[in-house]
């Protein structure tokens, strides 16, 4: 045991000498420590006095195979240490993360865990999406960073986007990073001042640690071989992309989703937001050519041209046309089981037994209120865009389309928007004119008085807004509003001190039971707001149709399993008139409803509006609704990104010059005020409200208003010539939206 201690003693000496020699200790250095120890080592190692084996192991002659042999196993070392990290962050890293992103998708471990089971293709090919995104870090030195960067991204996405599947079932998709800006102002109305710091917090706490893995974090001390490692990237990024067309090809993925919730749960979180990504727009159809579309026309341009000119239907009555899209507006009492103490919607009810109604199928569940009026008013079809798009915030911001507006100024109409929300939200403030609207009355040309619990502007106020609208003009008018007050989120707390509806039977669950009953009672006013509307328009003794709908289904944790319907993307509409219009109920697509309004009128302006025309009173077969589909998608690219082909090569449409508001804000006259010792400048003049602001030189001013012809401002320095413009801005942003012509002050 002595002699193996020994032993063992004089290998670690030898070690250490051999290490100072590979690190460039100078060679006397290295022979000294050898020969002053050459004795006692090589009694040590052989134990029986034999200087010739120490020489061997120690001596001058022999240290090259020291280092040699040490290199070597050094080598090997870090050539399995690189093999091990290489690994853990390229194969082990991406499926963890894929694996919790969909346990965060199905906001469930154990179903997380079961799709990995039951779709082990789908989720291999979504990890190769991670690998694909991780591979760069090859290239560099800061490796660690760089693989904790793209790694916190996907988990934060998987994060964001199980919240927003609790809160409004459909998932986190890139169109909602377009509308982030907007979306911002409600993170107040969804959740508590408690859990935006958290959020805030756990966000600066993450980017702390990824600032200081920038700063701090370990760097690759060996020299990288870049032309290999680029070599190793490119073929993982082709390899990628070819599995994944071919994945495509054989459907184990879609590139087009007729249900985002749907795609997300069937082909996973990463796969279905990455095409999102990249499959934006409608994509150029295979058959897509000036003979297929004039093949679509032939029978268009059979019974409505005249010497190749589109011949307009003779109106004898065009009555004023007026869509009213309900905020998350449906009934209730669909759900499965649950009881109320009184009907929340009795006059919507009355109206279904009396006028034109059915169930419309929409697009999204819980948001997208501008994809349900994008599809209404231009007639397209959003399954043929990318997956969860946002026409508004793509291809409409600077794009001209025929829409509802556009066909209704071929008779003759004025075109408004009335929205109690803010104009800029999903820039439609933007979009409207490019759609044909003349006016866009949005909440900041709105004296609104009173608000939900959670902050939505009431919509009885829309009531008179639209009647103003109708005797604004001369001309007969087509009206879109879009109502508010049903929007989420719904407090889980009891927050009604009277509530008109009580739930008697509830889901069992005191948090939800308190969120229906909540939502019960704000539909129980929208559907008074309908009714004093119809009274309203009855009044004015004018020809006039209502349609109404529901935008979407709220978001109030529903499932297929819980309505009667069994669909969570059907609400329903009612074709109101005061004309004696016939009664025929059907089932609608969003898209179909206004041509299903034009036919009735005989109003057949528009290509769109006539190819609907074409198949709404016909039974489709499965061949022949593939058909109107297809003919369908090309009639949209032509317009939107194709050839024009169907208006002979030039849009025949231009943008509006949109006014905000339908009644004009204008400055009277400018005053001193004093009030103790305090001085006032008072600014009198027409349709101000709590969304005016004065500026005074060009600089805004904290402005008080008091009612709809008095504003006041703070201001000690009034001098001649001083200048005053009202403005109305956004009361999130300060945007603003128009403004008054100046005045300035002579004292």
């Amino acid at each position: 045991m002595k002699k193996k201690k020994i032993n063992n003693e004089a290998e670690n000496k030898i070690v250490n000498k051999v290490e100072n020699i590979m690190e460039g200790d100078k060679k006397e250095k290295a022979d000294n420590i050898s020969r002053s120890n050459k004795k006692e080592d090589a009694e040590n190692i052989s134990g029986d006095g034999k200087k010739e084996d120490a020489v061997n192991v120690s001596g001058d002659g022999k240290k090259e195979d020291v280092v040699n042999v040490s290199a070597e196993n050094t080598e090997d070392v870090n050539k399995k240490s690189y093999i091990k990290n290489n690994f853990l962050m390229f194969v082990i890293l991406p499926l963890c993360i894929n694996l919790l992103i969909e346990m965060l998708n199905k906001r469930s471990a154990l179903q997380g865990i079961l799709y990995v089971v039951n779709e082990p293709v789908r989720f291999f090919c979504s990890t190769l999406i991670i690998v694909m995104l991780l591979i760069p870090a090859l290239l560099l030195k800061r490796r660690v960073f760089y693989v904790s960067l793209v790694s916190a991204l996907f988990i934060s996405f998987g994060i964001i986007n199980c919240v927003l599947r609790g809160v409004r079932v459909s998932p986190f998709n890139p169109s909602d990073i377009s509308v982030l800006s907007s979306a911002i102002s409600l993170v107040n109305k969804y959740f508590t001042p408690g859990l935006i710091v958290l959020a805030v917090i756990a966000v600066c706490i993450c980017g702390f640690i990824i600032l200081l893995l920038f700063l701090k974090g370990p760097r690759i001390s060996y020299k990288i071989n870049y032309w290999k490692n680029l070599l190793v990237v490119g073929i993982t990024i082709v390899i990628t992309i070819i599995i994944m067309d071919l994945a495509i090809n054989v459907n184990i993925f879609s590139t087009k989703f007729t249900n985002l919730t749907t795609a997300y749960d069937t082909y996973g979180f990463v796969y279905s937001f990455s095409i999102g990504m990249i499959n934006k727009g409608i994509k150029k159809p295979s058959d897509y050519s000036e003979e297929t579309i004039n093949d679509i026309l032939s029978k268009q341009n059979d019974e409505y041209t005249e010497n190749g000119e589109v011949k307009l239907n003779d109106v004898e009555d065009t009555p004023n046309i007026i869509f009213l899209q309900l905020e998350s507006f449906f009934d209730i009492k669909n759900v499965e089981g649950l009881e109320f103490s009184t009907d929340p919607i009795p006059y919507f009810e009355k109206l279904q037994s009396e006028y034109s109604t059915g169930y419309l199928n929409v697009f999204n569940v819980g948001y997208g209120t501008c994809n349900t009026e994008f599809e209404i008013m231009t007639g397209m079809n959003l399954d043929d865009f990318g997956p969860g798009e946002i026409p508004y915030k793509s291809i409409l911001k600077d794009t001209i389309c025929e829409s509802i507006a556009f066909d209704l100024k071929d008779y003759g109409y004025k075109t408004h928007v009335i929205h109690n929300n803010d104009a800029t939200f999903y820039s439609r403030k933007t979009v409207f004119p490019n759609i044909g609207y003349d006016t866009f009355t949005s909440i900041e040309y709105m004296n609104i008085q009173e608000f939900t619990y959670t902050g939505w502007a009431k919509d009885k106020y829309l009531a008179d807004e639209i009647v103003d609208t109708l005797k604004s003009t001369d001309e007969q008018d087509y009206i879109y509003t879009i109502s508010v007050q049903g929007h989420g989120s719904y407090p889980t707390e009891k927050v009604l001190d009277n509530p008109t509806v009580t739930l008697v039977n509830g889901v069992g669950d005191e948090g939800r039971d308190n969120a229906i009953e909540y939502y019960a009672n704000q539909i129980n006013e929208m559907d008074t707001f309908v009714e004093d509307l119809i009274n309203k328009v009855n009044a004015l003794g004018e020809d006039t149709i209502i349609v109404m709908y529901g935008d979407h289904l709220p978001g109030l944790g529903l499932s297929e399993n819980d309505l009667v319907n069994k669909n969570l993307y059907q609400t329903e509409y009612i074709i109101w008139d005061n004309m004696g219009l016939k009664k025929e109920d059907k089932e609608l697509e969003t898209y179909q409803l206004a041509a299903t309004v034009m036919k009735k009128l005989n109003i057949n302006s528009g290509v769109i509006n006539r190819y609907h025309q074409e198949y709404l009173d016909e039974d489709l077969s499965q061949e022949d609704e593939k058909d109107y589909l297809s003919g369908l998608q090309n009639l949209e690219y032509d317009i939107l990104y194709g050839d024009k082909i169907v208006y002979g090569g030039d849009v025949p449409y231009t943008a509006t010059n949109m006014i905000m508001g339908i009644r004009e804000i204008s400055i009277t006259s400018i005053n001193k005020v004093n009030d103790g010792d305090k001085n006032y400048v008072e600014i009198k003049g027409k349709n101000f409200n709590s969304h005016s602001v004065v500026y005074i030189n060009g600089d805004d001013y904290d402005t008080e208003f008091i009612d709809t012809e008095t504003l006041r401002v703070k201001y000690d320095d009034l001098k001649t010539l001083d200048s005053f413009v009202v403005s109305q801005a956004d009361a999130d942003s300060g945007y603003v939206i128009g403004s008054t012509k100046e005045m300035l002050y002579y004292g």
